[in-house]
């Protein structure tokens, strides 16, 4: 009698894995997790930078569009209010000063937003710099605008200041002489040796702003003067 065999049952061992496997994918899965992470923060980092720059050259941009505007609509007038003979109502005053250059000047851009307010379609517009409050290193762009025309010295006359352009490099104001076929540096209508009766026909504004980098930008836009002859509106005799 054969003798009975028992029946074979397959004995599986589960596979693992050994202290230096895991070891070694954990390595491998933190060289990644840095790699992925030091690309993101870069990226993040880069946009930050385009974002900031865009906002940067946006403003500096718009500071140009707003004197170029307003010296578009400068003019003179022969016209002055009787007792008032020593200190003109329209004049246009620009000169070197440091590294922002100050420009004043009447003009015709005035908006009226109130009825029956006391101010004009003619009023008087200064752009100058100044040292910023909170970081003296920092020079800005500021904008004057007053309500209407006065004898009165500009610095003294009523109006609303407002920043146009912060942390500005320099800005070079250039007035285009008709007859010398030149820009000069400065243009006076109240001073004896200026051009009491004339405006420049054109005015080129050099604006120079920092990047984030800290790298010089310069914008460069120009302005025509219509109006640059004097003008007379009393009534001939």
């Amino acid at each position: 009698m054969s003798a009975c065999r028992a029946p074979r049952t397959a004995v599986h061992q589960a596979a693992g894995f050994t202290l230096v496997e895991v070891m070694i994918a954990v390595a491998i899965m933190s060289s990644m997790t840095v790699l992925i992470w030091g690309s993101y923060r870069q990226t993040f980092y880069s946009q930050r930078i385009v974002e900031a720059n865009i906002n940067r050259f946006r403003s500096a941009r718009l500071a140009l569009d707003r004197m170029v505007r307003d010296v578009q609509m400068a003019y003179l007038s022969n016209n002055i209010v009787p007792g008032t003979e020593q200190t003109p109502r329209t004049f246009f005053d620009g000169a070197r000063r440091g590294d922002i250059d100050e420009l004043r000047f009447s003009y015709f851009g005035h908006q009226r937003l109130y009825a029956e307010s006391k101010e004009a379609d003619a009023s008087v517009v200064g752009y100058f710099g100044a040292r910023d409050r909170d970081n003296p290193r920092s020079l800005n762009l500021y904008r004057k605008e007053t309500r209407r025309l006065s004898p009165e010295r500009f610095e003294n006359m009523l109006g609303e200041t407002e920043l146009i352009c912060d942390n500005v490099v320099r800005l070079q104001i250039d007035y285009y002489h008709p007859d010398r076929k030149e820009f000069i540096d400065k243009w006076q209508t109240m001073q004896a040796d200026g051009y009491p009766n004339r405006l420049p026909s054109r005015v080129r504004f050099r604006l120079v702003v920092r990047d984030e980098a800290g790298t010089e930008v310069t914008f460069i836009s120009e302005a025509r003067i219509g109006m640059y002859q004097l003008l007379d509106t009393a009534p001939q005799s």
